[in-house]
């Protein structure tokens, strides 16, 4: 009877994104890649994205600093925006 720890390794988080574009192969891949296309469409509205890096190699990493709408408290309690 065997007896003592036996490990196991756990499955590693993935994450799969499907989708058909009408483009070329190169085009859509170079959008997904380059922090100068990113930059444009990877944000919220009224956002922009100064700090945008990728490193799209398995086990790489992604970086990417947004700036949105600046909101104040005033003086009775209310939110408003200052850009």
């Amino acid at each position: 009877m065997a007896t003592g720890n036996t490990a196991t390794k756990e499955k590693e988080p993935e994450l799969v994104l499907t989708r058909v574009f009408d483009a070329p192969r190169e085009l859509v891949f170079k959008v997904w890649t380059d922090p100068k296309h990113m930059a444009q469409w990877w944000r919220a509205h009224g956002f922009t994205s100064p700090v945008w890096e990728l490193d799209e190699r398995p086990g790489g990493a992604i970086r990417i600093h947004m700036r949105g709408p600046w909101y104040r408290l005033s003086d009775d309690r209310r939110l408003s925006g200052d850009r």
